[in-house]
């Protein structure tokens, strides 16, 4: 009785289909981390949003003034706390702003547990998870987002950007923002339009010191945690670019307080009106200026 041969793949077929499942897999992985990357940016940018709205809602509850980016200790002396403590209550984790206490400095005490709790709300989905403790406090809460305080002289200097806003400077020669130091801001006097004023943006994976998308090893010197009173920035931008000594940069270079995110081509930011932008890292620095300062005169797109 004759047997019919068996039919099997030959090497060379075999060798053949492992590379078209090889190119299409090599074909799919970008398309597939693109759509990641995406989801990532727009739940980044949904995060901002919530503390846009909680933001205006405290406003609403208070006078229509937004909250200072931080607030000092009685004498002055000290930075005691930042705005998130406030932003608490209005995203839901009001049972987590009980446990605040406003008589005490925020890593002292209670304050200094209460600082450790970790929020999905303040991490951006895109930075990493992994990253080194402060210094100072131990293992914080992550504090991807930051209160956009002012924009330094010098960044006009550095970028020969003419006409500094003299009018409602700070006495450390910075041009207000729209969540300025110390005071509370009322949104009537963001006289430059809260829909041209940016209100907070990323500073993404404090505190590991990232430059260029590298961590450096070591810990930021501002922004340990979400509750750290200098997750707030003033944008300087002038020696940002560590790679060209004296170098500018405006985005996406360093995240010692300065704008940065892991995303590609630039950095979420909500505006003083609530609403939520993706701003390119390829904007011109005088329009970058111009959408910092509160009370500056200035029009975002003019130069």
């Amino acid at each position: 009785m004759l047997q019919r041969p068996r039919r099997a793949f030959t090497l060379i077929e075999l060798l053949v289909v492992i590379a078209i499942i090889a190119i299409l897999i090599g074909l799919l992985l970008p398309a597939v981390q693109k759509v990641r990357e995406a989801a990532a940016r727009m739940s980044c940018s949904n995060n901002l949003k919530q503390f846009g709205l909680a933001l205006h809602n405290y406003a609403s509850a208070n006078d229509s003034k937004l909250p200072a980016s931080r607030i000092n200790s009685p004498s002055g002396a000290s930075k005691w706390r930042s705005w998130t403590p406030i932003a608490l209550a209005y995203v839901e984790q009001d049972n987590v702003g009980k446990l605040w206490d406003n008589t005490i400095k925020w890593n002292t005490g209670t304050n200094l547990t209460t600082s450790q709790t970790q929020f999905k709300l303040f991490k951006c989905p895109s930075a990493p998870d992994s990253r080194l403790p402060s210094p100072s406090y131990g293992a914080l809460g992550f504090g991807d987002y930051g209160s956009v305080n002012a924009i330094r002289r010098r960044f006009y200097t550095a970028n020969n950007i003419p006409n500094f806003p003299v009018a409602g400077t700070a006495v450390d020669d910075e041009a207000i923002g729209a969540l300025q130091k110390v005071k509370d801001t009322p949104i009537l006097a963001i006289t430059d339009g809260t829909s041209n004023t940016i209100m907070l943006a990323e500073d993404a994976g404090r505190p590991s010191l990232y430059q260029k998308g590298k961590s450096l090893g070591v810990a930021t010197a501002d922004g340990h945690g979400w509750a750290d009173p200098d997750c707030g920035f003033s944008v300087d931008g002038v020696q940002a670019d560590l790679v060209t000594v004296g170098g500018t940069c405006v985005m996406n270079c360093t995240n010692d307080s300065e704008f940065y995110s892991f995303h590609t081509g630039g950095i979420n930011a909500c505006m003083a009106d609530g609403s939520v932008r993706f701003i390119r890292d390829s904007i011109a620095p005088a329009t970058l200026a111009a959408l910092v300062t509160a009370t500056g005169g200035d029009i975002p797109g003019d130069n």
